[in-house]
């Protein structure tokens, strides 16, 4: 059985830290390559951010006994055949796991053009999330 209040909770924290980073919107890119504070902020804000979009992914496929995941890109690929979000939305959604790889194991140079746009036109994706997993929950 799903348990609603833990992605419930999940999808609360998620709001929080997309508020918290669209306060974050407002740094130029100049400042932004200036200031490691900034950077380590919203670096880590959409580290934790995509993380919980994995976490509620895995715990809703877990539930639904799907077990042939083997990347984290496969959890939203799911998603998305499930219908549980819409898979134009899985396909435009799933390369924010390659970047939370990057974020975390540090893989590569982290471009700060490239997070500083996800910051200025991608944190509604998010909010897309939420609202479909909300409503799959709810049903």
């Amino acid at each position: 059985m799903i348990d609603k209040l833990s992605i419930d909770n999940k999808l609360g924290d998620l709001i929080k830290n997309v508020s918290i980073l669209e306060g974050l919107k407002n740094i130029s890119i100049h400042d932004l390559k200036k200031s490691p504070k900034d950077q380590w902020s919203i670096f880590y804000g959409l580290q934790i951010s995509i993380q919980i979009v994995i976490d509620i992914g895995n715990h809703i496929l877990a539930e639904l006994k799907e077990s042939r995941i083997e990347e984290y890109a496969d959890v939203i690929d799911k998603l998305g055949e499930r219908q549980i979000i819409p898979e134009d939305f899985a396909r435009r959604i799933r390369g924010i796991t390659g970047l939370r790889n990057l974020l975390v194991h540090e893989y590569g140079v982290i471009r700060i053009e490239k997070i500083y746009d996800m910051l200025q036109n991608n944190l509604s994706d998010f909010t897309e999330f939420h609202d479909y997993i909300q409503s799959y929950i709810t049903e």
